[in-house]
């Protein structure tokens, strides 16, 4: 389908004339069909299970220009982290500022309010910080009329999915009639999270650039489809010996590790091999691309001298630990093709646009606490796969797990090369999980009577999937909790009413047990303590 036909589906006529602008002048299959479930009708919510690179950000984009040209609606953008609002931010930017669509992002500190956000048409911003303005009641919620939830199947994450299943459900409840895009990597039960929404399915398998997955073992790598290729042996270190051989192709190696300390050593081990692959023009690039990195530094510190000295040979470390501007740095690099080789922890996988000939996937266990050393979930490996083949590069993309042993490669092929990723469940239905919930829903005055709150809850998720008796005796744990620990007032009639310090908890994004910790440590006499510095803790010292 053409850019110039999405006005025959209802699309706003300008959009023919924008969308060019941002590269391409037609769809991808899940575009193409998710315009012809209803993209650009009102009120029509859509969910989009497709994997890695097949185009499901453009049709958030598209839904959200719609709404922008036609009626000057608010749209929120959703994402896990701010790195990942970053890229969106700085991508839609360079796209889009030509149309008027002002753009913004937030993710600072959650206890502040920003109402210059009211002046954007498209806020891209993190779960938890939206969370944050809900809980404010800030306004410039007041003409939302699309939300997207980028991700969306971390619904599941123990982390992060509470936060996100509680904002969706705050938001459809507050606004009758919202457009929700949902996209998520294809997932077993796309439809149930559909159904939730009260949305359309757009499901797919189709990619740009097709996928091999497979797993090395002892010096060779078999492939989902029946192909093996040997590796020759250069350092003695599989994933160094699994990427050099996809560059000495003309291709990049993406390698997921656990740690940020693996990633560091396994970049500094990888430069010495890598740099035989490197060009004059590869070589001046990245001696300017070191002198950037400590540049970009008014002090650098000894990480950022590690970074710098690894860039030089072709071979890069990326994680969470290095500021925003070398990361940057680093991922530009990358894109252009500079950068041969990127080690890395798994939170790359999530969103950021990296692709990469071969993924190599060394670290598929991680420390559970309470559970120990245990292999990581396949919808995450999934995600991780995804990042293999560029496209416009590549005509094919390769994702290798590494095996320990023989008995770890059949091991690997059952649970991520022929087993699908796992279905998503609500992480939501556990005290820890609800506590700061339920208080952020009685100081927000989203909920005032026990019947309030736990109709708000049979909205969610959990209820959806489990029904709502579960949750309700969770819930009713928790309010004896903050009820006792005079958080909230209960009034009879009236219902429930947050306190003063209950209020200050929820707007500074605290954990009402760990709120409850402070208070008390600060409520410990003066003399007590060893300075006016310190706060004692309402235990016994040993």
């Amino acid at each position: 389908m053409d850019f110039s036909e999405l006005v025959y589906f209802g699309a706003h006529p300008k959009i023919a004339g924008t969308l060019p602008a941002s590269g391409g002048t037609s769809l991808y299959p899940p575009q193409e069909e998710a315009v012809k479930a209803g993209l650009f009708e009102p009120g029509t919510s859509l969910v989009v299970a497709a994997p890695t690179a097949s185009g499901k950000t453009l049709i958030a984009e598209m839904a959200a220009l719609d709404i922008f040209l036609k009626k000057g609606g608010k749209v929120i953008y959703l994402v896990p982290l701010r790195a990942l609002a970053r890229e969106k931010y700085e991508d839609f930017t360079r796209k889009y500022e030509h149309t008027g669509l002002r753009i913004a992002q937030s993710t600072g500190d959650f206890d502040r309010d920003e109402p210059w956000l009211a002046q954007a048409g498209l806020i891209i911003t993190t779960n938890e910080k939206l969370d944050s303005l809900q809980r404010r009641r800030s306004r410039l919620l007041e003409n939302l009329a699309l939300v997207v939830a980028d991700e969306v199947h971390l619904l599941g994450d123990a982390g992060r999915g509470p936060t996100l299943e509680v904002v969706l459900t705050r938001l459809r409840a507050v606004k009758r009639g919202l457009k929700v895009i949902a996209l998520s990597a294809t997932i077993p039960n796309a439809t149930e999270i559909a159904h939730w929404l009260d949305a359309r399915l757009v499901q797919s398998t189709w990619r740009p650039v097709p996928l091999k997955e497979g797993v090395f073992h002892n010096g060779a790598v078999i492939f989902n489809e029946g192909s093996v290729t040997w590796v020759e042996k250069k350092s003695g270190i599989d994933s160094v010996d699994l990427s050099v051989g996809t560059i000495g192709e003309g291709g990049q190696a993406l390698v997921f590790v656990g740690t940020r300390k693996s990633s560091e050593a396994l970049a500094r081990k990888a430069g010495r091999y890598v740099a035989g692959f490197l060009s004059e023009a590869d070589t001046d690039f990245l001696e300017k691309l070191s002198k950037d990195i400590l540049a970009s530094a008014s002090e650098p510190t000894k990480l950022t001298k590690r970074l710098s000295e690894s860039v030089k040979e072709g071979a890069a470390f990326h994680h969470a630990g290095i500021p925003y501007a070398q990361r940057k740095l680093v991922e530009d690099a990358f894109k252009s093709n500079r950068l041969k080789l990127l080690a890395a922890t798994t939170t790359l996988a999530m969103g950021l646009n990296l692709p990469s000939r071969r993924v190599v996937i060394r670290d598929w266990w991680r420390y559970v606490p309470g559970a120990g050393i245990s292999s990581i979930p396949a919808i995450e490996v999934k995600q991780m796969a995804g990042r293999a083949g560029r496209p416009g590069y590549d005509k094919f993309g390769e994702a290798v797990l590494v095996a320990r042993s023989k008995r770890d490669e059949g091991q690997l092929f059952d649970k991520y090369i022929r087993g699908g990723p796992e279905e998503i469940e609500s992480a939501l239905a556990s005290e820890a999980a609800l506590r700061g919930h339920v208080l952020a829903s009685i100081a927000g005055l989203f909920t005032r009577t026990r019947r309030d709150l736990m109709d708000f809850l049979g909205a969610t998720f959990f209820a959806f999937q489990s029904g709502s008796n579960r949750l309700e005796g969770v819930a009713e744990d928790v309010l004896e909790f903050l009820h006792s620990e005079g958080l909230i007032n209960f009034s009879g009639g009236a219902g429930y009413s947050a306190t003063r310090l209950g209020h200050r908890i929820s707007e500074l994004y605290l954990d009402p047990l760990s709120g409850v910790i402070f208070r008390d440590a600060l409520s410990v006499q003066k003399e007590n303590c060893p300075s006016p510095c310190s706060i004692c803790l309402p235990w016994p010292r040993t």
